[in-house]
């Protein structure tokens, strides 16, 4: 076999494993708690536009382009660890006190070099996957929500 066949081979592998990251996550159940949780600063589209994000010394980020930065599929672990806690997020606080206040977001300690995602971060994470958009749809669509609202002032 030639190196560019396996090359090849080895590129559909890792996007097979890439895609079934979130097979087991829910993304509907991503979303429930994305609203409830995270919609307050990050805003309903997820775009960084929350209620709240004026009075915020940190702007929250646009979810809906972690792609960008991180690639796509994204990668579950990591974007778990800012999510729970064990990656610092000055925004979201200490772990011991995290902004939301409550401590849903518990996660297994990690066996060997295998780390646990808990049900719940691995649903959020899943709901992000689902609504990656690259940089110019993110701001095409922050544009057409602007005009809209002044339309229906």
């Amino acid at each position: 076999m030639t190196r560019t066949g396996k090359s090849a081979i080895f590129a559909f592998g890792f996007m097979l494993i890439g895609a079934t990251a979130f097979a087991g996550a829910d993304a509907a159940k991503g979303r429930a708690l994305y609203q409830r949780y995270c919609a307050s600063c990050h805003g309903i589209g997820a775009d960084g536009h929350g209620p709240v994000a004026s009075a915020l010394k940190t702007p929250p980020a646009d979810l809906r382009i972690l792609s960008n930065r991180y690639g796509n599929p994204l990668p579950e672990d990591q974007i778990a660890q800012f999510i729970d806690g064990r990656a610092d997020v000055q925004a979201h606080g200490p772990r011991e006190m995290p902004v939301w206040g409550e401590r849903i977001w518990a996660y297994g300690e990690a066996e060997g070099q295998q780390r646990k995602v808990s049900p719940r971060i691995a649903d959020l994470v899943a709901y992000l996957q689902s609504i990656q958009k690259t940089q110019q749809q993110a701001r095409l669509g922050q544009s057409l929500d602007l005009l809209d609202r002044r339309v229906n002032r």
